[in-house]
């Protein structure tokens, strides 16, 4: 007979994209789960964004896709164009995309992906808690206490820092750590109307169509996409400055538009319906040599671990893959397979050298896309030739590591739970001395078969 599942307490300070996705995967692990939110109401600021095949898979898994429903949109291609609007490289998204890695590749309002995340978390059981700004943070001791700044006492078996780049528990562990931007680059966003678009520019219907399109120019770059079910027009405005930004910023309209006068005047157009915009800044964190405490029960993820330039669409998909991660070890401490520290133990070990490759090829991807015209650029574009004359061969591999999915597999094919399995197994397998003729140590047989067995594996909380 099974033994009965221990009892876990989980808190998570901030409710953003990545902390509801933790706290829905902790749930379904098991574990009693509450999110503290600093905010007096939940929402999510900002435009659109992108779930690649990564982490769409989540969301189709937890049902929370179909609590978006048509909001979520799936866009044909990504077509690459130079500043006049030539297409110089191009990526079939449907169907080559979604058979080849598996899931979708959806673009979405940020809005619509937190309103479906919240419900979703609230449909697994998790209390989430509003105007709850964490003021205090004791860890040293048995369980981690938490006071928030109205007074409000909470008692956690793990607290899970998730509150992104002006971390409160980032700042309790590693005080003397602060997101930098490693580059002058810095973003402007904006959402206008289909609608209102098309019809002060009917042309434009035709350059838009049901894709991603991105403008390379030079220290700059122009991405366009469909959200909110194809009802509205998606704009993010990569550009370079004399001087470093680290905090949003309010600009002139006139800048904005001045930077790119110079493009195709299809997308010169809509950037000058853009009524007003604010500076972005990109900001990246670590990487850190730790995520945790000394005790391993308190832990980061997402930005307030990782934070990361924009050029991979990878930031909130990052720390969607930190959450599932989570409630994947989780999941083998609620059945008495591993402990908690040992958890985290595996989460940092396994997790940290995976964001630091996501930074690092966003780094590239920065370069890459905003290259001054000149030989270099006009070999990037030569490259991608194939592409766009339909030419490519199983072998191909191309320069652009977001546009071309294939060619970073371990990205955007990458299974976060599948990777805990795994690393939980490995760790196992290291665990003792195994069996001298079968070669398993106890532990792993513990996970596999002992658990259900009378006199089973016991509670390692």
């Amino acid at each position: 007979m099974a033994r009965p599942r221990p009892s876990l307490n989980v808190g998570l300070c901030g409710a953003g994209i990545g902390g509801l996705a933790a706290a829905i995967a902790i749930a379904r692990a098991g574990a009693r789960v509450t999110v503290l939110e600093a905010a007096e109401e939940l929402g999510e600021i900002g435009a659109g964004i992108q779930m690649t095949p990564n982490v769409s898979r989540f969301l189709i898994k937890w049902g929370v896709s179909d609590i978006i429903g048509d909001d979520l949109v799936q866009c044909d291609s990504i077509r690459m164009r130079r500043r006049d609007g030539k297409t110089v490289a191009y990526t079939e998204l449907m169907p080559k995309t979604k058979r080849e890695l598996g899931f979708p590749w959806w673009v979405v309002h940020r809005h619509h992906l937190h309103n479906g995340l919240a419900e979703g978390a609230r449909r697994h059981g998790v209390e989430l808690v509003v105007d709850a700004r964490v003021r205090k943070i004791e860890y040293n001791d048995g369980p981690v206490k938490v006071t928030t700044q109205k007074g409000k006492r909470y008692t956690f078996d793990l607290l899970i820092g998730s509150d992104g780049l002006k971390s409160v528990v980032r700042n309790c562990l590693f005080p003397d750590v602060n997101p930098r931007p490693p580059t002058t680059n810095a973003a402007y966003r904006a959402v206008i109307p289909y609608d209102e678009v098309f019809k002060k520019f009917p042309d434009t219907r035709e350059l838009f169509g049901n894709n991603i399109d991105v403008w390379l120019l030079d220290k700059g770059y122009v991405i366009t996409y469909p959200i909110s079910g194809g009802k509205d027009l998606n704009l993010v405005l990569s550009h370079h400055r004399k001087d470093f930004v680290d905090n949003v910023e309010e600009v002139d309209i006139k800048e904005l538009r001045d930077f790119y006068k110079d493009c195709d005047p299809r997308i010169v157009k809509v950037i000058n319906m853009i009524p007003s915009s604010k500076r972005w800044p990109l900001l990246v964190t670590g990487p850190l040599e730790s995520w945790s405490s000394p005790q391993k029960n308190v832990v980061l993820m997402g930005d307030a671990a990782h934070s990361m330039v924009n050029h991979m669409a990878q930031g909130a998909a990052t720390s969607m893959e930190d959450g599932a991660f989570l409630g994947r070890v989780i999941s083998e401490v609620m059945r008495g397979v591993i402990t908690v520290p040992e958890a985290i133990d595996i989460y940092e070990k396994t997790r940290m050298p995976r964001a630091w490759i996501k930074q690092q090829a966003s780094f590239i991807m920065g370069e890459v896309y905003q290259l001054e015209d000149g030989p270099r650029q006009e070999a990037r574009d030569e490259a991608s030739a194939p592409e766009v004359e339909g030419t490519t061969d199983p072998s191909f591999r191309s320069w652009n590591l977001w546009g071309a999915p294939d060619s970073v597999i371990g990205i955007y094919g990458y299974d976060a739970e599948m990777d805990a399995d795994n690393a939980v197994i490995t760790y196992l397998q290291n665990q003792g001395p195994p069996d001298p003729r079968t070669k398993v140590t106890k532990r792993l047989d513990d996970k596999w078969k002992n658990w259900y067995m009378p006199g089973g594996v016991s509670s390692k909380l």
